[in-house]
């Protein structure tokens, strides 16, 4: 059994036809708000979420999957080929290398593959249907490493637009006085997923038309040119379809999806906001 797995930094819920001997499973983060847990799997009622993540006032904080769910997920398969959101933000990486020692000493015979995508949501989604392609290819496991290394390292990014910072500013991740000017002002900030999985702002924009325009500028200058782009959206399809609808109005080769996001991502995006992973050449 080949097994795809990544954390819930990734929204891609399922894999249309996965094929014989593979099997894909989302290991779920956890988002903390005071005594209450929410469980970023399935079964998560992602708007009672966000509603309940604006009412409350206190910080909130997330929590990673420990080594022992990563690692009875390894045990179940004879490959297992992990991607996990970047380490600048949490610590499922770690945790998964942990746990990938720990299965490899038990059971030599064991093929782990584990990456750190040093980015989050849609980019992870693209990672996932590369991993796809080669396995359902039957490539060998020490050939999709190295291609997976090299698709992940020059030929995918990531461009998020936050409408909201509120839960940035009670978390202490943005000031008070940040996050009163951007709100009174009526600012959006669209950033990106840096080289070293730093996730950072790049440009501040008022309106969605000037919003959709700058994330397709920074997406041009980073190498796109059409093909592959996936966006997941909190509670945004109007502004995923300003963005589709410029892109495609550019370019005639795209090939374009998009989902809404789950907790992890939602926590992080606020409402409104949008992560788009495309393709580089």
């Amino acid at each position: 059994m080949k097994k795809i797995l990544v954390d819930s930094g990734c929204d891609l819920m399922c894999i249309e036809n996965i094929g014989e001997g593979i099997m894909y499973d989302r290991v779920p983060l956890k988002i903390l708000m005071g005594d209450k847990e929410f469980v970023d799997d399935e079964n998560l009622d992602v708007a009672q979420m966000i509603e309940e993540m604006y009412a409350y006032q206190g910080k909130t904080s997330s929590a990673c999957p420990s080594p022992d769910e990563w690692a009875e997920h390894f045990r179940e398969a004879d490959e297992a080929y992990v991607m996990t959101i970047t380490g600048t933000l949490s610590g499922s990486h770690n945790s998964a290398m942990v746990a990938k020692h720990m299965v490899e000493e038990e059971d030599p015979t064991k093929k782990i593959y584990v990456l750190d995508t040093l980015s989050a949501g849609m980019e992870m989604a693209l990672l996932v249907e590369k991993l796809h392609e080669l396995l359902k290819a039957g490539t060998p496991f020490e050939e999709v490493c190295k291609q997976m290394d090299d698709y992940c390292e020059n030929h995918t990014r990531l461009v998020f637009v936050l409408y909201s910072i509120e839960n940035l500013v009670k978390n202490g991740r943005v000031s008070r006085i940040a996050g009163m000017a951007a709100g009174i002002l009526g600012l959006n900030v669209v950033g990106r997923a840096s080289e070293v999985g730093e996730i950072g702002p790049i440009a501040k924009t008022r309106g969605k038309k000037k919003t959709a325009k700058t994330v397709l500028d920074e997406m041009e200058q980073q190498g796109y040119h059409g093909g592959k782009v996936i966006i997941s959206h909190c509670q945004n399809p109007d502004g995923v379809e300003m963005i589709k609808e410029m892109i495609s109005a550019k370019y005639d080769n795209v090939i374009f999806k998009s989902m809404e996001t789950r907790g992890l991502c939602s926590y992080y995006a606020e409402r409104n906001g949008m992560r788009s992973g495309y393709e580089v050449n």
